[in-house]
């Protein structure tokens, strides 16, 4: 089932994806249509709540995010959560020197309010090569600094050890070796492989 044109949806998205400092955003991406998939989708008006359920999937230029559920929440003061579940939830999107930005996790909240990214349980962020994985990521979009460490619930019944933080640093690139190729952003599901066609 595709959910395209419901007016309350694409406002609550692009309430998103316009955010300032949103992971560094491309910025052009403020500009293109929104696309999203999924099986189900319930509105609650009342409450600010758009669920969004089954192999969710959300395009808008080069960012995609994808999950099993997405819970969008809003006020009249406006967007105040976005929760994505899934195994894993997954987020990228590049930047306008075209790096790329990816994020996993099983659970995946962001919060304009304090520009702050925070994934859990398998959390992994890659910034420029750079990797990290913890069970649990904080990143804040605005400043670029990321807090890793154990989370809620981290560590087993067999160990009072919790999962330590790794750390994968690249070296630097020669000039011209980081720009991301030309395909870096066609994983797109099939209905979607075209958007721009639907408007011809």
């Amino acid at each position: 089932m595709r959910h395209q044109n419901n007016y309350l949806n694409k406002l609550l998205l692009l309430s998103l994806l316009a955010t300032p400092g949103l992971v560094a955003a491309k910025t052009s991406d403020a500009g293109q249509p929104v696309y999203i998939e999924a099986d189900q989708v319930e509105i609650r008006d009342r409450e600010g709540l758009s669920i969004y359920r089954g192999n969710v999937r959300i395009v808008q230029g080069s960012l995609r995010i994808s999950g099993d559920e997405i819970r969008i929440h809003s006020t009249d003061a406006g967007l105040q959560r976005v929760h994505v579940t899934g195994k894993p939830a997954n987020f990228f999107q590049l930047t306008d020197l075209d790096e790329e930005i990816s994020a996993t996790g099983e659970e995946m909240e962001y919060q304009p309010q304090t520009s702050t990214l925070t994934l859990d349980r398998n959390a992994v962020l890659v910034q420029r090569d750079n990797r990290f994985t913890s069970e649990h990521i904080v990143y804040n979009t605005q400043t670029n600094i990321m807090t890793a460490g154990p989370g809620n619930g981290s560590g087993t019944a067999d160990t009072a050890t919790p999962p330590r933080v790794t750390i994968t640093i690249m070296p630097e690139k020669a000039a011209g070796e980081n720009k991301a190729p030309e395909n870096t952003t066609t994983d797109k599901p099939d209905a979607l492989q075209n958007p721009g066609t639907e408007n011809k």
